[in-house]
């Protein structure tokens, strides 16, 4: 496992964790990874609407 320094939207880190039940913010990033990996398609996800510009 990899230890990455990311920022993260802390109302939907604590929204996920609520519904999952998880107690901790490592549990509930490797969740929705987890869940995310399992059940997107490459369909479902246009990197244009998402990129950053710095």
């Amino acid at each position: 496992m990899a230890i990455t320094r990311i920022y993260l939207d802390d109302d939907a880190l604590r929204r996920a964790m609520a519904i999952s039940g998880v107690h901790t913010e490592q549990d509930a990033v490797n969740l929705a990874l987890r869940f995310f990996s399992t059940h997107a398609t490459a369909e479902d996800f246009d990197p244009t609407l998402h990129s950053r510009t710095a």
